[in-house]
């Protein structure tokens, strides 16, 4: 027998994406012999193939090595698995094809692309597509052979991708391993290996989820094709008159055409022609597996197909009546087509989008108007033909009917709510009356006189509303209002203003001791309240020579900022400290902590001149200073903007006499303070500077 050419329908040329073949899932570095197993009653089936095309043609001359071990006996792992045997597998001889290739398509298929002296492919003609073909004849060779080899195991067996054991024993698992037969130093192929054992064996599962879908003469059959790709490769499926003679809808297996690997496909589909409408068929499908193996059959369905409706209803006019909210609703449909449909149903819904609901039923199909009166503030009509078949309807366009309306809802009242301590906003108003509301949109401000700023996005169903605010910062209030809308987006006034107050978690800022003064034995301190409006400023004392408790001498509620001690004793080291308590009972740190010997009242002037450059294009203030520093530990510097009170803004090493302020905007007045520690705890006086930016 001596193959010259073959000639395969075009159609597989649609195929080469199943089996093994086309799949880059599975594709390697390395070329791979990938092996599969199917355990049957008392024989174990066994199917392998190389993932590469010139793999493919190498190893068909020089075949496969698949050896046998004994894996484990009744359940026991054996410590090394026992080499069973071991052989090599190769293609039948050219001869011995001549019986199958005529009772068998893919028989001639495979033995066409091992030993044929050339490949074509119909299906596309021309100088060109010869070409093509030309130089794609290995692949195409490697993916018919591995296609047709999934469909019938008898012919993957004889071209040498395919064993039967059946020397195999009930309690036992063996390892199977497949390598090629070819010297690793020709080719490098990896190998692959399966556990198996006759206690593995389950029948084939049945195709789930078979539906159809009847039409005019035709229905769309389909079924789950995902869950099972790796057990199938073809399905087989079958139509009868009478529900128990059942005959193949298709001499070939079917494949799934829309399976690639890159979109994978999840069901498999079939148009089925009907010779009649309104008679029963019945369908049913089984899957067929890599080994040739035919599976349980799914349940069977059944369906009639139906003539489609020709005609569509067409809403062409309305009226309003005398009557509130009612209206009288005119449709268009054909004579002709009323002995198509069983009756009409009328829909509505608040949205053209839907969802519609039927309003009316079983409206005769002779009549072509109807007088509805629920109407909404708006609402969306269709008409909808029912025909005599199950599922068959045509539905009109919408046609939007409002009844006239221009009268804002009233003004949402008792608003109430509150703030907590992580910032989350919860308030609620009482719920309008009107049947019509659509809902509320609500607003919000940080300051009394701000124009508000709307924080729904559209209209809000219920009367209540969650909002986050920052906690630390310097608004201490949220002012919130509700605006009522209807659904004919008439809107309501703002409602009065809810104002909220923020919980006070932010400890006010520290005061700062600005200056002293000996004088007659006594001790003047000055100090720069706490930025916090009406905090207590509480002054401490401690006596450092005598080691005594820290003494409240002084507290004040207002705006004071000085205080003379009196209780004081010459030759005495005494330390002050100052902090602010807001109404919320939360304190500020401590003042840096003032150290005053009554001996000598009159902090040296250790800083000598302060010296700055102002940098308007570029946005910031450069300072220096010259001071005598042999006993100065530190320098303080105290920012102050126009006529606010300064806040310590630098302390910085004694060896630093030039700063950079980077915070400054135009227009804006600023005054710096320097004071400076010494090595005994002393301060200097303090020197400033005003600068215009």
């Amino acid at each position: 027998m001596k193959y010259k050419t073959l000639h395969i329908a075009f159609l597989f040329c649609l195929l080469t994406a199943l089996g093994w073949s086309q799949n880059p899932n599975i594709k390697d570095s390395l070329p791979t012999v990938k092996l599969l197993s199917r355990v049957q009653e008392n024989k174990i089936l066994l199917r392998w193939a190389i993932d590469d095309a010139l793999a493919w043609q190498k190893m068909n001359a020089n075949g496969f090595v698949l050896e046998k071990y004994l894996f484990s006996i009744n359940g026991e792992r054996l410590p090394q698995p026992k080499q069973l045997w071991s052989k090599t597998i190769k293609a039948d001889p050219l001869e011995t094809w001549q019986d199958i290739v005529t009772e068998n398509d893919y028989a001639a298929i495979i033995a066409q692309a091992i030993y044929g002296e050339s490949f074509q492919v119909d299906g596309s003609q021309g100088e060109l597509a010869d070409i093509v073909n030309l130089s794609q004849e290995i692949e195409q060779r490697f993916s018919f052979a591995l296609l047709a080899a999934d469909m019938n195991f008898e012919a993957a067996t004889k071209a040498g991708w395919g064993f039967t054991d059946k020397t195999v024993k009930q309690n036992e698992h063996y390892v199977y391993k497949i390598k090629s037969a070819l010297p690793q130093a020709q080719l490098n192929i990896k190998s692959s290996a399966v556990i198996a054992g006759l206690k593995d064996y389950e029948p084939l599962p049945a195709p789930i989820d078979l539906q159809g879908i009847y039409g005019d003469k035709n229905v769309i059959l389909t079924w789950e094709y995902e869950l099972f790709k790796s057990i199938y490769t073809s399905y087989n499926l079958e139509r009868s008159e009478d529900n128990r003679t059942f005959k193949a809808l298709s001499t070939e297996p079917l494949v799934n055409l829309n399976d690639k690997p890159n979109a994978p496909a999840k069901r498999m589909y079939y148009i089925d022609s009907l010779a009649q409408n309104n008679k029963t068929y019945y369908y049913r499908v089984n899957g067929i597996s890599a080994f040739g193996e035919y599976g349980t059959y799914s349940d069977t369905i059944s369906g009639q197909g139906h003539p489609n409706l020709t005609f569509s209803p067409s809403i062409y006019d309305f009226k309003f009546t005398n009557n509130p909210n009612e209206a009288q609703i005119i449709w268009k449909f054909p004579k002709e087509g009323e002995v198509s449909i069983k009756k009409f149903q009328l829909n509505r819904a608040d949205k053209d989008s839907g969802p519609y609901t039927v309003v009316v039923d079983s409206i005769p199909v002779t009549q072509r108007e109807f007088t509805y009166s629920n109407l909404e503030s708006s609402n969306y009509f269709t008409i909808t033909a029912v025909g005599k078949a199950p599922n068959q309807q045509r539905t009109s366009f919408s046609t939007l009917i409002q009844p006239v309306d221009s009268i804002p809802p009233a003004i949402p009242i008792e608003l109430q709510g509150k703030i907590d301590s992580l910032g989350i906003v919860r308030f609620s108003w009482k719920q309008n009356e009107e049947k019509d509301i659509l809902g509320y949109r609500v607003f919000r401000g940080f300051t009394e006189k701000e124009e508000p700023s709307q924080r729904t996005v559209s209209p809000i169903v219920a009367n209540r509303f969650i909002d986050t605010v920052e906690i630390k910062n310097l608004n201490s209030k949220v002012y919130y209002q509700v605006v009522a809308v209807d659904k004919r987006f008439n809107h309501s006034k703002k409602s009065a203003v809810l104002v909220l107050e923020k919980p006070d978690v932010i400890p006010p800022t520290a005061p700062v001791f600005s200056n002293y003064k000996l004088k007659k034995g006594h001790v003047r301190l000055t100090w720069i309240n706490s930025s916090e409006a009406n905090a207590t400023h509480i002054l401490s004392r401690k006596n450092m020579s005598d080691n005594t408790a820290w003494q409240e001498i002084y507290k004040v509620t207002d705006t004071i900022q000085t205080f003379t001690d009196s209780q004081v004793e010459a030759n005495k080291k005494y330390r002050y400290t100052i902090k602010a308590i807001d109404k919320s009972g939360l304190e500020s740190l401590p003042s840096a902590p003032l150290t005053i010997k009554v001996v000598n009242l009159s902090p040296p002037k250790l800083i000598k001149d302060i010296s700055f450059t102002v940098y308007r294009a570029d946005n910031y203030i450069e300072l220096f200073w010259r001071a005598e520093d042999t006993n100065i530990a530190e320098y303080t510097v105290y920012k102050q903007i126009n006529d606010k009170d300064p806040s310590t803004w630098r302390i910085v090493p004694v060896n630093i006499k030039r700063l950079v302020d980077d915070a400054v905007n135009p227009n804006q007045v600023y005054t710096y303070h320097i004071r400076a520690t010494l090595k005994n705890g002393k301060f200097t006086q303090v020197k400033k500077v005003v600068i215009k930016f």
